[in-house]
């Protein structure tokens, strides 16, 4: 692996890393940032396409992990005043990579990709906002056996560093659709036979207690407005999670983990009743 030390703030790589901090610059290359030892790791072990990586000097002279020199050509070196600008995050990351997003696909397309032969989970996120609940979300439903997640038109980009920081590596195992309209998204979940369920706190049944079917999409709205009356209109249930009356409501992406954990608990009836 060759070191390359910059010293130049105006240095081409530098600039096009400060640049991904804005999501049109990262819709226009098709590129994204990684922050942080721990997800770039990730990022090696899941064949994402790295084009280049940049460390912090420090922590270049205390050392690093050996995969680094498995993966990489190349590895750039800046002072830590210099890597500051780099990072989006206030704490330390140590080392910040470029990469490449992944193809982006259609929810038919996604949905067509999935075994059609074990039940099926999807999460739709309709004008989601906060790039922390979108990672968290993600990190979620990879670990309670969602099979993808759906995020709409109008919703925080899904390659938010912020978002990909919180996801920590879930953003690059889970299938993910994202842009399409809310309509065009909901017509082809009608379409592939999937129940659509959103959380509402006035509905009666607990989602507790629901009959979940073989196949189930969790409608999330935004955080501050819930769903839209389009997306609303076209769910076919709903269910409330019951909590404290001395608490008006839950994160969204604590309601998220909640429902996903127990509809992996009732998927496993499915398959084994």
């Amino acid at each position: 692996m060759r070191i390359v030390t910059l010293t130049s703030s105006s240095n081409p790589l530098l600039k096009r890393i400060r640049s991904l901090h804005e999501r049109q610059a990262r819709h226009k290359a098709g590129l994204f940032l990684i922050e942080g030892e721990k997800v770039l790791l990730e990022a090696f072990h899941k064949d994402i396409e790295i084009e280049a990586v940049v460390m912090d000097g420090a922590y270049f002279e205390r050392g690093f992990p050996e995969t680094f020199d498995d993966n990489l050509l190349e590895l750039n070196v800046v002072d830590s005043s210099l890597f500051k600008t780099l990072s989006t995050t206030t704490s330390p990351c140590n080392v910040v990579a470029i990469a490449k997003t992944k193809t982006s696909r259609t929810t038919t397309e996604l949905i067509a990709a999935i075994d059609q032969s074990q039940p099926l989970t999807v999460v739709l996120c309709e004008n989601l906002q906060d790039p922390g609940n979108l990672g968290t979300i993600i990190r979620s439903s990879l670990a309670f056996g969602a099979n993808a997640l759906l995020l709409s038109r109008g919703s925080v980009d899904l390659y938010n560093p912020k978002v990909v920081r919180s996801a920590m590596g879930a953003l690059f195992d889970l299938p993910i659709s994202s842009g399409e309209n809310i309509g065009d998204i909901l017509a082809s979940l009608k379409t592939a036979g999937f129940d659509i369920i959103a959380l509402n706190p006035e509905a009666k049944e607990s989602f507790t207690t629901l009959e979940y079917g073989k196949k189930v999409a969790i409608v999330l709205g935004n955080e501050g407005n819930g769903l839209t009356a389009e997306a609303d209109a076209i769910t076919t249930k709903e269910a409330h999670i019951e909590i404290s009356p001395q608490v008006e409501s839950l994160n969204v992406a604590v309601a998220a983990s909640l429902v996903l954990f127990h509809i992996q608990k009732a998927k496993r009836t499915i398959t084994t009743g």
